[in-house]
């Protein structure tokens, strides 16, 4: 099975989103599974890789490019780690779900899903809940926005078989998840809104839409937090970066404006309408020098 996962040039070129990488099959009775599934050893691995990468060019002073990797690999994290804390719940682990979950950084489907909308993982296993509940009508919506999202895997995802895990082996599990979660989100703190799911927001293309719909209404400021969220599900469109430079010009937030001009000409130097922000800044710095 493979795995469409961030492995990007370090290089930042735009040339590549995504490339893909093997995933291998649980084989029969490996942690007390039955039959096979996508492997939750090589997902966690991959979400390392992510992290790392979130730290890699957190260094090189990118904060949006940071915030992607880090909240990519934080939402997928928080969603497998749920899920196993929910099917040890199932099994009869603590009294509510909200008490045995109370001691995680971030529980339920909604505020996983905030944490990076373009992860399909929330969505995915949403849906693998509902089934393993006997839910199938309900486990479809879930299941069919995660199956539209560009980063969910073409040959799907397979991990029923953790209804099957003992509950000593989900709880391992846990904890290696909460540790995972700990060094992603002692490098990044979410912004949870608490705004109502909106399951389009995965979409870079629809987000500019909105923002430029706000920005004709004139409310500049749901503009920019549009522009926001196409930033975390696509940095690597020159697009995003030339809408929130313009978002947040009509937001009179120039310092913002410079910060997302200057990142994102790091990943495309020869943007012409970022390199044209970039020189009406400075020209209207030596205006205002010129005057005093």
């Amino acid at each position: 099975m493979l795995f469409l996962a961030f492995v990007l040039a370090l290089s930042l070129s735009a040339c590549d989103l995504s490339s893909i990488l093997p995933w291998t099959q649980s084989p029969d009775g490996e942690d007390g599974l039955i039959g096979d599934g996508t492997s939750y050893h090589d997902f966690i691995a991959v979400m390392q890789e992510i992290k790392e990468r979130g730290d890699e060019t957190a260094a090189l002073g990118l904060p949006v490019n940071s915030e992607y990797y880090y909240s990519f690999a934080g939402a997928s994290v928080s969603a497998l780690r749920y899920a196993a804390e929910y099917i040890l719940w199932l099994k009869g682990e603590g009294d509510t779900l909200a008490s045995f979950t109370a001691d995680s950084r971030y529980s339920g489907w909604e505020t996983i899903a905030g944490i990076n909308c373009a992860s399909p993982y929330p969505a995915y296993f949403e849906g693998l809940l509902l089934e393993i509940q006997g839910k199938y009508e309900e486990a479809a919506e879930p299941y069919a926005w995660a199956s539209i999202m560009p980063l969910f895997p073409k040959e799907g995802l397979d991990f029923y078989y953790l209804k099957n895990m003992s509950v000593e082996s989900l709880y391992e599990l846990r904890d290696t998840l909460r540790s995972l979660e700990d060094a992603i989100y002692a490098a990044y703190t979410p912004v949870l809104t608490g705004a109502e799911r909106d399951r389009n927001l995965f979409d870079a293309e629809y987000l500019i839409a909105k923002s430029r719909e706000e920005a004709k209404n004139a409310d500049y400021e749901s503009a920019l937090r549009y522009a926001r969220l196409a930033l975390k599900a696509d940095p690597f469109d020159a697009a995003v970066w030339q809408n929130a430079a313009m978002c947040a010009m009509y937001a009179l937030d120039l310092e913002q404006m410079g910060g997302y001009v200057d990142e994102g000409l790091a990943i495309f130097p020869q943007d012409e309408t970022l390199l044209m922000f970039r020189q009406s800044m400075l020209d209207a710095v030596t205006k205002m020098e010129a005057g005093q």
